[in-house]
C-alpha cells in the first residue's frame, strides 16, 4: 500500500478518536482532558490494528514469492540435472567414437603402436564437451528467462520441399473422397478425389501448404500421377461390384505441360482407356481459360482417348459454352453461391449461340445443350438445395451430402504405386 495511504488512514483515525472523545465528554460529564486522553487510547488501538493487519498481508505476499521462487528453482534444478545428463551422455558417445576413429575395432598391435596419440584427441574432445557445456548452459539461461517455451515444432527446420519430398518417397500420401450427388435423389453418382500429404508424426499437410511448395520444386506432376493411379485402381474395384461411378481427378496444368510426366501419364491412361467414361480430370476455370498451346494439345490427346474434363472453382458463370465443349469439357461445377448471385440475381449468364434471353431457370439445360452438366457445389444446407432445385441442376456436392473423407488403410495400401513407380519418379523428385 502507498505511504500516502497510511498517512491518510492514520489522519482519519486521529480525527475519530477526537471526535469520539468530545462524544463521551459531552454524553459522560467528564473532564475534557480525560475525554483527549480517551481519544487518544482509541486512535492507539486502531493504529495498532492497522500495523497488525498491514504486517499480516505483508507476509502472505512474501510467503507466496517465496513458494513461487522455491518451485522457480526447483524446475531449474531439474533443468540442469537434464542438461548434466545429455552432456555426460554425449561424452560417453564420444568416448566411443574417439576409440573407432579412422579405425573400426583395432587390434592388439594397432592399440600399441597408437598409444600416444588419443592424448590429443581426448583433449580435443574435452574441449568440445567444455564448448558443449558452456552452449547448454547458456541455453539454460535462456530456459530461465523465457519458461513458458514448452514446445518446439520438430519440423519447422525444414522448408515445405523438404516435407513434400519426404511424403512422397515414403509413400505417406492419402486419397480423400467427397460424393457428388444425383438430384433431387440424391443418389451417389461420381466421387472427388483429393490428395492429401502427412508429415512424419501423421499430421495431415493441407493443399495450400503443400501444393505451392510441390510446383516450386516440379514435383505437382508426381503428385498428380499418384492420385491418378489411386483412382484408377479405385474405379475398376468399383466396377468389379458392379457399381457404376465415376471419379473426378484433379489434374494440375503443371502436369499437362509436363514434357517429362505427360509422354509417362499419356501411356497410363492409354492403357487403361477402357475407363474413359468413368475417369473424369478436373481444372481449375482460371488455368483453364489461361492454358498454353501445349496445355491445349495436352488436352487434346485425352480427350482422344476418350476421357472427358471438368471445369472447377469457377469465379465467372460468363462461361464461353462452345469453347467448352469443342476442349472435350463435359461438366461444370459452380459454387452454389456464385449460381444464386451472380445468375439468379445478377442475371449473368454463359456465353453461347443462343440469341434469344435466357431465363435462369433454363440455364441448366443451355449447358446440356452443348454436352455440359451443371454440379453445383459447396453446398451445406437444405435452403440452398431447394434453389438449386428450383434450377433443375442435375448434381450437387457439398459437406451436406458429405463431406471428403480417407479411404480405408487397407483399401489405401492395396491402391499404393508399386515401388516401380517410384523409381520412373525419381528424376523429378531429385
Amino acid at each position: 500500500m502507498p505511504i500516502i495511504t497510511h498517512v491518510l488512514l492514520y489522519l482519519a483515525y486521529a480525527t475519530i478518536s477526537l471526535t469520539v472523545g468530545l462524544a463521551l465528554n459531552q454524553v459522560g460529564g467528564e473532564d475534557i482532558g480525560g475525554a483527549f486522553l480517551g481519544g487518544i487510547a482509541l486512535f492507539c488501538a486502531c493504529t495498532v490494528t492497522h500495523a497488525g493487519i498491514s504486517s499480516s498481508a505483508a507476509a502472505g505476499r512474501i510467503g507466496g514469492i517465496e513458494k513461487r521462487l522455491r518451485g522457480d528453482s526447483e524446475r531449474l534444478k531439474g533443468a540442469h540435472r537434464e542438461i548434466r545428463a545429455d552432456i555426460e551422455a554425449m561424452q560417453t558417445r564420444m568416448d566411443s567414437l574417439e576409440a573407432q576413429i579412422g579405425f573400426g575395432t583395432p587390434t592388439t598391435h594397432q592399440i600399441e603402436a597408437h598409444a600416444p596419440a588419443p592424448q590429443i584427441e581426448l583433449k580435443l574432445l574435452d574441449q568440445i564437451v567444455d564448448k558443449l557445456g558452456a552452449t547448454l548452459d547458456a541455453r539454460l539461461s535462456q530456459i530461465q528467462a523465457a519458461p513458458n517455451v514448452t514446445h518446439i515444432n520438430p519440423t519447422a527446420a525444414r522448408g515445405p520441399m523438404d516435407l513434400v519430398r519426404e511424403a512422397l518417397l515414403e509413400n505417406r500420401i492419402e486419397l480423400h473422397l467427397q460424393p457428388i450427388v444425383q438430384l433431387p435423389q440424391r443418389k451417389t453418382a461420381f466421387y472427388e478425389g483429393f490428395t492429401r500429404l502427412k508429415d512424419s508424426t501423421g499430421r495431415l499437410i493441407l493443399p495450400q501448404e503443400f501444393i505451392p511448395a510441390a510446383e516450386q520444386a516440379g514435383l505437382m506432376s508426381t503428385i498428380d500421377n499418384v492420385l491418378l493411379f489411386r483412382c484408377v485402381q479405385i474405379v475398376r474395384k468399383l466396377m468389379k461390384q458392379d457399381r457404376r461411378v465415376g471419379i473426378f481427378c484433379n489434374l494440375s496444368p503443371t502436369s499437362l505441360g509436363d514434357e517429362h510426366f505427360f509422354p509417362q501419364f499419356l501411356d497410363f491412361m492409354r492403357e487403361n482407356r477402357d475407363l474413359a467414361g468413368s475417369v473424369i480430370f478436373e481444372i481449375p476455370q482460371a488455368a483453364y481459360e489461361a492454358r498454353t498451346s501445349l496445355e491445349a494439345r495436352a488436352m487434346g490427346k485425352l480427350v482422344d482417348l476418350g476421357f472427358r474434363f471438368s471445369i472447377d472453382k469457377v469465379t465467372s458463370a460468363e462461361l464461353d459454352l462452345p469453347d467448352l465443349e469443342r476442349s472435350g469439357v463435359r461438366y461444370a461445377k459452380i459454387p452454389a453461391r456464385i449460381i444464386s448471385e451472380q445468375i439468379v440475381q445478377g442475371g449473368v449468364r454463359p456465353r453461347s449461340a443462343i440469341t434469344r434471353e435466357i431465363a435462369a431457370a433454363d440455364i441448366a439445360a443451355i449447358f446440356q445443350r452443348y454436352g455440359i452438366d451443371l454440379i453445383a457445389e459447396r453446398i451445406e444446407n437444405e435452403d440452398t438445395v431447394l434453389e438449386v432445385l428450383d434450377l433443375d441442376v442435375p448434381y450437387g456436392q457439398g459437406h451436406l451430402f458429405g463431406a471428403p473423407r480417407a479411404i480405408k488403410e487397407s483399401l489405401m495400401e492395396e491402391t499404393a504405386p508399386p515401388r516401380e513407380f517410384y523409381l520412373k519418379q525419381q528424376r523429378g523428385m531429385a
